[in-house]
């Protein structure tokens, strides 16, 4: 999750005096790991679209001392329903410091104001709402998490996506009423804390090129690096647990065809293997194991929609 919290640093300090901006957000990535074409398109296009009164957090921090830096909730309207560029409006942050940098959503944000050091504590939930876009099943718009960072707030910028989304694609007969993505080494909920001055993405970009397996252990290569990165960061991370969970509220019908279902996971995750509990509204489940091995091409990357079709029908 750190690699997405990058940090740009200016040596312009000036009054910009903006309290609004038009923030963009990205399509995804998408990559099949069961080697079949995915044929049910993800959100118009795989693109990731803004909903009314979406909120998020701007930062303008000083990089010398957190306790100068400023934080304040910027929020959308209505018009931004349905659209992938909206105008974000909040109170004017001052005068610019070291640079500015964006969090999506302001809801995952724990902390009030940084500390010196500018550490800030971001919360990721276990639980996730299984939700539909018209007729169509798209991740949950409370899970999404998105970041980048900015010179200035006068021209318009794009997010850059901080979380992968794994779909799950399941056929049978039964109602399921949630699923439960057990990871088998790595939480999959809890919170993170970094010093936000301190990261860069190309350092992440880097390691995360390494992060694959070597006779199914992490590339020792990516190990170390990640040692000595974080910390500089300073980043702490406490863990929630390994399971993650899509409450489908009063149940999803399955049929003969392939029907997805959405999480939106941390970067990382599953390269371990992981298995997929269906639970259904008779009070059945059915754990699956297709994918319990240790595998490089399980992993969850920023921005990629990675699909899993364990063909079983339940």
């Amino acid at each position: 999750m750190a690699g997405a919290f990058a940090v740009m640093f200016s040596s312009c300090n000036k009054k910009e005096d903006v309290k609004s901006f038009a923030v963009a957000l990205p399509q995804f990535e998408e990559t099949v790991v069961d080697g079949e074409r995915a044929y049910l398109d993800f959100n118009d296009g795989n693109k990731f679209k803004w909903n009314a009164n979406d909120q998020i957090m701007v930062y303008n921090l000083d990089a010398e001392n957190g306790e100068n830096s400023v934080k304040a909730v910027y929020s959308t309207d209505a018009s931004a329903e349905g659209q992938t560029l909206a105008t974000f409006t909040g109170d004017d942050l001052g005068k610019k410091a070291d640079h500015y940098f964006i969090f999506f959503p302001a809801s995952k944000v724990s902390g009030d104001q940084l500390d010196q050091d500018n550490r800030e504590t971001f919360n990721v939930p276990a639980t996730q709402q299984y939700t539909l876009a018209g007729n169509s099943p798209v991740v949950d718009p409370e899970a999404l998490t998105a970041a980048c960072e900015v010179s200035s707030l006068t021209e318009t910028f794009t997010l850059k996506h901080i979380f992968g989304i794994c779909r799950v694609r399941l056929k049978g007969t039964k109602t399921v009423s949630s699923i439960v993505l057990h990871d088998n080494a790595m939480a999959l909920s809890g919170s993170v804390s970094m010093k936000l001055h301190e990261v860069q993405m190309g350092k992440f970009s880097q390691l995360l090129d390494k992060y694959t397996l070597v006779d199914n252990e992490l590339n020792p290569v990516f190990v170390q690096g990640w040692n000595d990165y974080r910390m500089d960061l300073g980043y702490n991370a406490v863990a929630g647990g390994n399971d993650l969970t899509l409450n489908c509220g009063d149940g999803v019908k399955l049929t003969s065809d392939f029907q997805p279902f959405y999480f939106v996971v941390r970067p990382g995750a599953f390269i371990k293997g992981f298995t997929i509990t269906v639970n259904f509204t008779d009070g059945t489940s059915t754990t699956l194991d297709n994918y319990a091995n240790p595998l490089t091409g399980y992993r969850m990357r920023p921005g990629v929609i990675t699909t899993f079709s364990p063909n079983v029908n339940l």
